[in-house]
């Protein structure tokens, strides 16, 4: 079967730009259980799979997911910290969301045509 790219790139993007809520959730002291136990795995994945990246895509999938809002830099702030330029970066983002999707739940976020 086919991944239709377009659709799994899409779908992984918003199940990522989850991370925020996720990890407030997962360092809340005073909260137990499921909820905060499944953060703390998913926040564990995410952060584990940013770690393993080469520094190129490790800052492209930090500027989008992890870094907070006014550490976040513009896009063409980042195409010249980078050296790169937007046809570049789209396939490098591309990439790195095609790449968490398959090894997400052994690939739980991929869509088929």
């Amino acid at each position: 079967m086919k991944i239709n790219e377009l659709e799994t790139t899409r779908r992984t993007y918003y199940f990522l730009k989850s991370y925020k809520s996720l990890h407030k959730l997962a360092i809340q002291e005073n909260n137990h259980g499921a909820f905060k136990d499944k953060a703390v795995e998913l926040v564990t994945e995410i952060e584990a799979y940013r770690d393993n990246l080469d520094e190129l895509k490790r800052e492209i999938f930090a500027n989008l997911f992890t870094k907070r809002t006014r550490e976040r830099l513009k896009l063409h702030q980042l195409y010249e910290a980078l050296g790169i330029d937007k046809i570049e970066y789209e396939r490098l983002k591309a990439e790195v969301l095609l790449d968490f999707a398959k090894i997400h739940r052994d690939g739980a976020l991929l869509v088929y045509e």
